[in-house]
């Protein structure tokens, strides 16, 4: 192989967007392109790539097809798609795809001569797939638990207590609530096999990290839970697939459709995973910082990715008492894990409040102006934003909360007193608000995974660097109060334009890289890409913040009470 021309493609099929990364020998990127599915596949009619009906939230998954069809056309015409050596990747976790049997034969007979959509228009018994953002499966989700003896006893099992957006839920409501489809229904993927799938021809194995998110997994043994799938559907394991693998293993070869079509060759595919796990993959390939980085992404949804030596739930572990985060099986080392919390109010949830600060519109340079304006919030106030049913806590709704020496609600533990009310008070901003209450639900989440539980403003949360990742990790305001309110330092990608860049596609990239070459990779790795520091937290603040954080989870606890969906 010449190492000289070898190029390497990483992919992420994204809630908004599939995103394409391509690397050399040494994980430097050499090109970057996209397809946005709102502007681009305009016929499917989704918004932010999805379609939603109260609590349920579907994707198309012809349109997914389609982009990729788009992107590999727009690689060919770039003049790189005969230089690529290896493809992998990742997307969205949790999402599944139906494949009705005609879907699974006509995968192994693509025909260059027409397009993926016309040849998969039967494929799928299921057109439109439920994806992360679902939260309608809350009966499932209780007969799952049932099946394991409650939340922490499915915690302990599969990494997670039962979440609506889990693919086992997600696959009992199909099987209980329509049968047709149910009946015509010969394999399940998940969103990041169903890829590999589309770009072998054949019905790929699922990787370990992203069945981690299934409720599914036998998450310290590797193997499907036979009780929890067969409390299902006695095929479901059939259904699923037996075998598991790691996302650095090579699954096939490129399908001959995409080499007569758009001139590729018939290069190695290596398994995709979920984007998490697979962004973290990717800065684990990066240097520049002395211990390993807990990962903040700031984007549809905000998740922070935490390595684990060890599986932290036991049978007398304490972090069982508050299972609302989960566990995932690493995606490249069998022996280690990563503590994954996931905020489905991210991005979005950020917008919907710079759209308020300005009647007609607003910018995120007004959205600083005003966020910066007065300095710290906590104590003084308090706000939990929650357009969509949020993951944890599990609340939706939109809550403000202010010092009052009269108010009705007393914290316990800081003999503060609260009340509630509809808007703030002026001189409190959302703005404010809303990034310092995203931050400290971070920590509060994190110190339980890591600190064995309980409330109170102890500092320990094991957090000490984070690598911010996603579409605002390029705000400096967002960097400072991410570091004050953490603790940590925090890191950014230097020699990149890192805001525009996918990280699960590029780790898929490295991943495809290290496969294909090799022993030959060792002396490989001179990227230019560090994690670079860009602030660190003020002292003073963080104390503030920690002082302050008996309260927040408190009022936290009462938003999940009265908001809980």
């Amino acid at each position: 192989m010449d190492q000289n021309i070898s190029l390497f493609l990483g992919l992420d099929l994204s809630t908004q967007q599939l995103k394409g990364v391509i690397i050399d020998c040494q994980h430097n990127i050499v090109a970057e392109t996209s397809v946005k599915f709102d502007s681009e596949l305009p016929l499917y009619k989704t918004e932010n790539g999805r379609h939603i009906c109260g609590n349920t939230v579907t994707a198309p998954v012809h349109m997914w097809a389609e982009a990729v069809d788009l992107l590999m056309e727009r690689i060919s015409s770039m003049g790189y798609s005969r230089r690529i050596c290896g493809i992998g990747g990742a997307a969205q976790q949790h999402g599944s795809v139906y494949w009705a049997k005609q879907g699974v034969e006509a995968l192994s007979k693509l025909s260059s001569k027409a397009s993926l959509n016309e040849q998969l228009e039967a494929a799928f018994s299921l057109d439109d797939s439920p994806i992360w953002e679902d939260s309608s499966t809350s009966q499932q989700c209780r007969q799952l638990e049932a099946q394991a003896g409650g939340s922490a006893g499915l915690a302990a099992l599969t990494g997670s207590a039962a979440f609506e957006r889990f693919t086992g839920a997600q696959i009992a409501k199909i099987k209980q609530d329509n049968q047709e489809v149910w009946q015509r229904t010969e394999r399940i993927s998940l969103v990041s096999s169903f890829v590999g799938s589309l770009l072998t021809g054949k019905i790929a194995p699922i990787d370990l990290a992203d069945a981690s998110g299934t409720n599914l997994l036998d998450i310290q043994h590797g193997h499907w839970h036979k009780q929890l799938c067969d409390s299902i559907d006695s095929q479901l394991v059939e259904m699923l697939g037996p075998s598991l693998c790691l996302a650095n293993e090579t699954i096939g070869s490129l399908s001959p459709y995409y080499q007569e079509k758009y001139g590729f060759s018939s290069c190695p595919i290596v398994a995709f995973t979920g984007d998490n796990p697979a962004a973290y993959a990717g800065f684990e390939s990066i240097g520049g910082c002395e211990c390993a980085p807990a990962i903040v992404s700031l984007g549809t949804s905000d998740t922070l990715l935490l390595p684990l030596a060890d599986y932290p739930y036991g049978e007398s572990a304490r972090a069982l008492e508050t299972p609302d985060g989960h566990v995932l099986r690493h995606p490249v080392d069998p022996a280690r894990y990563l503590a994954m919390l996931c905020y489905k109010n991210g991005s979005l949830a950020r917008e919907c409040v710079r759209d308020t600060l300005v009647p007609g519109g607003s910018s995120w340079e007004e959205f600083d102006r005003v966020a910066r304006r007065g300095g710290r919030l906590a104590p003084r106030a308090f706000g939990f934003y929650y357009p969509m049913a949020e993951i944890q806590p599990r609340a939706q709704g939109i809550f403000h909360f202010e010092q009052s020496h009269d108010g009705d609600i007393l914290v316990p533990s800081s003999n503060r007193r609260y009340r509630k009310v509809a808007e703030f008070s002026p001189g409190i901003s959302d703005a404010r608000a809303i990034v310092e209450s995203q931050f400290m639900s971070m920590y509060v989440d994190c110190r339980r995974k890591t600190n064995s539980g309980g409330s109170g403003n102890s500092s320990s949360s094991s957090l000490k660097a984070v690598a911010v990742t996603g579409g605002a990790s390029g705000n400096e305001f967002l960097q400072q109060v991410m570091a004050n309110v953490l603790g940590a330092d925090v890191y950014v990608v230097a020699g990149a334009r890192e805001q525009a860049l996918s990280m699960p596609a590029y780790g898929g990239a490295v991943s495809a890289a290290k496969a294909v070459l090799g022993a030959q990779h060792a002396g490989l790795e001179k990227c230019r890409y560090a994690l670079q520091l860009v602030c660190s937290p003020d002292g003073a603040e963080h104390d503030a913040y920690l002082e302050a954080l008996r309260d927040f989870e408190y009022l936290r606890g009462r938003v999940e009470e009265d908001g809980r969906v």
